[in-house]
């Protein structure tokens, strides 16, 4: 799901016609968001020169924290995997934690 602050009113043709006012969260409830839609209106629009939608936030799934803080350094050249073992060594932390998630 997408949604975003409105900053600048507008009347939204594929909302039924729905206005939305600065301050409004878009979409309005019963409404859903395009993608496109509402990156387009983050945009300066071509024809009327403003922008109608800030503060975009999305809800979609973060990545395992393991993808993504693993290995970790915890001092001293020692580094700990997502399994929790303590591996010494940056290069061999990585080709460690490479096997992990090969296993996966």
């Amino acid at each position: 799901m997408i949604s975003a602050k409105v900053v600048n009113p507008f009347k939204a043709n594929e909302h039924n016609g729905h206005f939305y006012k600065a301050g409004d969260q878009y979409p309005a409830e019963g409404f859903s968001a395009d993608e496109e839609r509402v990156y387009f209106l983050t945009g300066v629009h071509p024809k009327y020169k403003k922008v109608y939608l800030a503060e975009v936030v999305t809800d979609e799934p973060q990545q395992k924290t393991e993808q993504l803080d693993y290995p970790k350094h915890t001092g001293g050249g020692y580094y700990e995997l997502s399994n929790g073992d303590k591996v010494k060594g940056k290069d061999e932390a990585i080709e460690a934690e490479n096997v992990l998630k090969s296993r996966k």
